[in-house]
């Protein structure tokens, strides 16, 4: 009984060893996908932004619009006000980043980080 009992060790810890860098490869690869994949899906969306905002700035009121903000200017009669300490969030870089952004911990269930830990992913 014992004898058996260490050859099945032996087996699955020869079986582990060979098996476990390819999994782990595998594993690792597959998680890149996955975020790539979500990455991808936030450019999609921004590039979708993008497009909206290119075809409302080929209009006159688009145009009108970037003037007044941008460039401060007025239509006769009118006076302009300048309201400081607000960042516009499109051009802010951080925001940018975290519409595109892969999945966060939150977001990730437990047995994936379960398998994080095991396969040495981040």
């Amino acid at each position: 009984m014992t004898l058996a009992f260490l050859i099945s060790l032996g087996i699955f810890v020869a079986a582990t060893w060979t098996l476990y860098p390819v999994l782990r490869l595998q594993y690792q690869q597959q998680r890149e996908v996955t975020s790539l994949e979500a990455e991808l899906e936030g450019l999609k969306e921004r590039n979708i932004e993008l497009a909206e905002q290119i075809d409302r700035l080929k209009t006159p009121e688009g145009v009108e619009e970037i003037a007044r903000q941008d460039l401060g200017l007025v239509k006769d009669g009118e006076q302009a006000y300048v309201v400081t300490g607000k960042e516009d969030p499109d051009l802010d870089p951080e925001a940018v980043n975290a519409r595109t952004r892969s999945t966060t911990d939150e977001d990730t269930p437990l047995w994936m980080r379960v398998l994080d830990v095991i396969f040495g992913v981040r």
